[in-house]
């Protein structure tokens, strides 16, 4: 029976790495263009809401929600 070694080679050769390569460059690329359109507080403050939230939007109060949408909504402005 072949090991998980083998096996982890073969699906490796079946992945299209370049493209992979250039999905992850412009998911960076514009996600960090979007991620500079927020002051320092407020990346630091959507760091906070979301370890909060823990996933959950019940973790977070009424107001909260509203701030991290609107610090989201800022992010895609511009």
């Amino acid at each position: 029976m072949a090991g998980p070694l083998p096996w982890l080679i073969t699906r490796g050769r079946a992945v299209n790495w370049i493209a992979l390569f250039e999905a992850g460059r412009f998911i960076y690329k514009h996600g960090k263009q979007r991620w500079d359109n927020l002051t320092p507080d407020e990346r630091r403050r959507i760091g906070e809401l979301v370890r909060k939230s823990k996933g959950r939007r019940s973790n977070l109060t009424d107001r909260e929600r509203d701030r991290l949408w609107a610090l989201v909504k800022k992010t895609m402005a511009g």
